[in-house]
């Protein structure tokens, strides 16, 4: 009998919707605890009589609409690993869209603006460009770390600039000197959308944030559907809380590192073909145009197959077999291209004038010329930064302004990123050499190219340090070691030597995915935590 019994149970257990059910009792006493410990550590509502009751329903009811959602892409995402990957980076990125408050992401006023104006149909750049009054208000009220900085803190930012647009109130006229296109289209959809709706400028500010995250999500779909192996360290990369903390804010880096992502899934591909081609030369020249520090991903060019072109002749199918070496050649002559077209729309619609550094000690071409003839002392700079900084590994928990620091996530996140190029190991021990080689020199060119772009642009010359450098500008450095962590973790254990066996019930990238969204979930809250609960 009790036999019988048990192979019922284990038939049970079996269906996946059974075992959701039994984990989504923890889902709610993760919920009740939650706001035990915010109510027992920060006094969170003890003033207001009912507030346990109805703050536990909240927590209790947001994690189950989360539980939902991730059952519900499970349940009907099973075999699609790139759709999948996009849904939850949409879904994660979406809890930093709602926590970050409005314009806390690095220089988030100036892209805003730049969204704005071209969301409001205006493709010039103005440089006395005349906003909305809304829009003045905004950026008056949260320019800058507001959590710290101005009365009442965020409450009261919010508090002020509602009270300001009711009433009709005017603001100093914002400005901004960002001069692009093509990476803030995402988010002039968006804010077109709110305005198409007579939105206000925070409600457009967040529908652009939506629209900027939702771009990088299929971006980075797109190129876990293109790479062919690797795919769970760039998972692991593109899903770590620092990028989708930028991805759902108005920044256009949110692209910029969508086209990274999909620049290198295209090189980490089993094919080329034209499509393809265009693809990559159009990520390089957009992003190329976005920041010169692109030209460190070109090494990963050497790792494509050759490309076979099919040619019909005459009714007749023949293949055209285009030697490797000149498949870079064509991929930088396109990007080239789009690279002049950009630099010359933008020469041709702006009128901005020469812009002033914030130190008047910066001096970009002096300090070229003080480089170049006191290299050792450059060297010595360099080097003492990356030791101050540990090469920015431990800095992937700094949000907001830089001023919001947590801990926990800027040791963590580099252990989820280790554990990811560990589940790539045996992957990594049969990458051939030349992988090691390219990635090396990605990693290398890109560290020198962000340290050196921040000395010309952002640290005097006489400071014997350099300022300003952040962990997302590393992320592709980041993804780079971790390739060379799992080789050298895959040939030192002689897994290429292993047989081919029974293939893995979960396959390595999709567990670094499941990882990567709860830790991303995790992170996210501690920033609610920090920002609305911590005051």
């Amino acid at each position: 009998m009790m036999s019988k019994f048990s192979q019922k149970c284990a038939r049970l257990w079996e269906k996946s919707w059974v075992r959701w059910l039994c984990g989504y009792p923890a889902v709610l006493v993760c919920g009740v605890a939650l706001i035990y410990y915010w109510r027992v550590v920060y006094q969170l509502g003890l003033d207001t009589p009912g507030s346990a009751l109805s703050l536990t329903a909240a927590a209790c009811g947001v994690f189950s609409a989360v539980y939902l959602l991730v059952f519900l892409g499970a349940r009907f995402l099973r075999q699609e690993l790139a759709v999948k990957t996009a849904a939850l980076i949409a879904l994660a990125g979406l809890f930093f869209v709602l926590v970050n408050p409005p314009l806390q992401a690095p220089d988030e006023n100036e892209h805003f603006l730049r969204a704005y104006s071209i969301g409001s149909g205006n493709f010039r750049f103005d440089q006395r460009e005349d906003y909305p009054d809304d829009v003045d208000l905004l950026i008056k009220y949260f320019n800058g770390p507001v959590a710290h900085t101005q009365e009442g803190g965020l409450a009261g930012g919010y508090s002020r600039y509602a009270s300001d647009v009711t009433e009709g109130a005017a603001a100093e006229n914002a400005s901004t000197k960002v001069q692009q296109l093509v990476p803030y289209l995402p988010q002039a959809a968006g804010v077109a959308a709110g305005r198409l709706f007579g939105a206000d400028a925070m409600t457009c500010m967040y529908l652009a944030r939506i629209a900027n995250l939702l771009a990088y999500a299929a971006l980075c779909g797109a190129a876990v559907y293109f790479a062919a192996r690797l795919r769970a360290v760039l998972i692991a990369v593109m899903m770590c809380p620092i990028a989708l903390f930028i991805a759902g804010s108005c920044s256009s880096d949110g692209v910029f590192l969508g086209l990274v992502w999909l620049f290198i899934g295209l090189c980490l591909s089993d094919r080329i073909t034209l499509r393809r081609a265009v693809t990559l030369a159009v990520c390089f020249g957009v992003t190329f145009h976005a920041k010169s520090t692109v030209l460190a991903l070109l090494p990963l060019l050497a790792l494509l197959p050759a490309w076979e072109w099919r040619l019909k002749d005459k009714g007749e199918e023949r293949t055209v077999v285009i030697q490797r070496r000149f498949i870079p050649v064509i991929v930088l002559g396109g990007g080239l291209l789009l690279y002049l077209l950009l630099n010359q729309y933008t020469a041709l619609v702006s009128n901005y004038g020469a812009f002033a550094y914030f130190d008047p000690n910066i001096d970009p071409a002096a300090q070229t010329r003080f480089i170049f003839s006191n290299l050792p002392r450059y060297a010595a700079v360099v080097c003492y930064t990356l030791y101050r900084d540990a090469f920015c590994v431990f800095s992937m928990g700094s949000f907001g302004w830089l001023d919001v620091k947590i801990d926990l996530v800027n040791w963590a996140s580099p252990l989820l990123l280790l554990f990811a190029a560990a589940c790539s190991a045996r992957e990594g021990a049969r990458e051939p050499k030349k992988t090691g080689w390219a990635m090396g020199a990605m990693a290398a060119l890109i560290y020198a190219f962000t340290y050196t772009g921040m000395y010309l642009t952002c640290t005097p010359v006489t400071l014997p340090e350099i300022n300003g450098v952040q962990a997302r500008y590393l992320l592709p450095a980041f993804f780079a070691l971790l390739v060379l962590a799992a080789m050298l973790i895959g040939r030192t254990m002689r897994l290429q030597d292993l047989r081919p066996g029974e293939p893995q019930k979960t396959p390595p990238a999709w567990r670094v995915l499941h990882l990567s969204f709860l830790w991303a979930a995790v992170s996210a809250l501690l920033l609610f935590q920090r920002y609305y609960i911590e005051v």
